[in-house]
């Protein structure tokens, strides 16, 4: 069997792997889409080591096989990946602490007995099946690969504790900050502003909710130009929540100008590089700082629910979908430029 795997800097190859088998808690899963993950391109377009059991984590497909201690399941079931339920005996569970389990947070990165031989750019899969979950019949086949991203913001959105009528900005409208941007708006926020560079992708923020897009190039002073979009008479007053989510270290600390005292500062975009902070500001304005990577069981759920009932759509960021074979094309395109969202691999084409 061919799998997809980032194996260098600009390079994506397949490599032959053996055919999985249903281990005895494992599921073997026949891929239908996965999708290119952001996370994927960064370890494309910089070549460090890159994990293959998280290359390709955003995916879904049908159950084809199940290993004999495997109850939760059956031959086709459409389910989609995710993380385990909290283990209970680890020392951060002991303390009470399920939200951060050591032993289902270690399989979300590629480690430890729930981790993958590889991820999901094949067409089938074994996987500890205590990290699959049933796709609702609401929600299509395209839309349920993009659940993974989607709760990654919805788990984001849940941690800064956002409240009704809150003004929130989002920096970056990739992938999760466009989900970002439409959880936000599913858990009440007032106005939700945008920043982005790229034309189309503001365009697409427009689409999906946005009250107001910034081109942070063609403003003088992106501050003020947030808190006229948010309709704020002070120029110092700020947003309540700001989501970083373009994993750029300029923007991280940007946030922070963007925030107002008292105000939170998501960090949800993963920076490849060290980024630099004013911290008298942060101080000053007694910013809380939360950070937000993968998300909690429950939450698929929840992104599920938001998804089928249409709080949160899926298909305008699905921009492309490509064989298993043109799959290296398309990362190539990704890294060139940022006017395609989100690329999906059939391995059935």
């Amino acid at each position: 069997m061919q799998v997809g795997l980032v194996t260098g800097k600009e390079c994506f190859e397949l490599v032959d792997m053996p055919e999985p088998k249903p281990a005895p808690d494992k599921a073997v899963v026949a891929v239908s889409y996965c999708g290119i993950c952001g996370t994927d391109l960064h370890a494309y377009q910089s070549g460090e080591p890159y994990n293959p059991a998280i290359c390709g984590h955003e995916w879904m497909g049908h159950v084809a096989a199940c290993g004999a201690n495997v109850t939760s399941h059956k031959e086709g079931d459409r389910v989609a990946i995710g993380i385990a339920a909290a283990c209970g005996r680890c020392d951060t569970c002991r303390r009470g602490d399920a939200a951060h389990c050591e032993v289902a947070f270690m399989g979300v990165i590629g480690v430890g007995p729930l981790a993958a031989a590889h991820g999901g750019f094949a067409s089938h899969i074994a996987i500890d099946a205590s990290r699959l979950y049933a796709v609702q019949d609401r929600i299509s086949d395209t839309d349920a690969a993009m659940l993974e991203p989607a709760t990654v913001a919805v788990h984001a959105v849940r941690r800064t504790g956002l409240r009704l009528g809150d003004g929130v900005v989002v920096l970056g409208a990739g992938p999760i900050g466009l989900f970002v941007l439409q959880a936000a708006r599913a858990a009440g926020a007032g106005k939700v502003v945008m920043v982005e560079p790229q034309l189309r992708r503001r365009a697409l923020a427009s689409a999906v909710g946005a009250d107001a897009v910034i081109d942070p190039s063609a403003v003088g002073d992106v501050t003020v130009a947030v808190n006229e979009a948010l309709g704020l008479a002070s120029a110092s007053a700020g947003a309540d929540v700001v989501f970083e989510c373009a994993g750029i270290p300029a923007t991280i600390n940007q946030s922070v100008s963007l925030a107002r005292r008292g105000g939170v500062v998501s960090l949800v975009g993963v920076a490849n590089h060290a980024a630099e902070i004013q911290p008298a500001e942060w101080l000053i304005k007694e910013i809380r700082l939360t950070s937000s990577l993968a998300y909690q069981r429950e939450e698929f759920e929840v992104a599920q629910g938001l998804i089928a009932d249409r709080r949160i759509h899926c298909a305008p960021l699905h921009t492309s979908t490509v064989s298993l074979a043109h799959a290296s094309d398309a990362f190539a395109r990704l890294a060139a430029s940022p006017e395609e969202v989100k690329v999906l691999v059939d391995p059935r084409l």
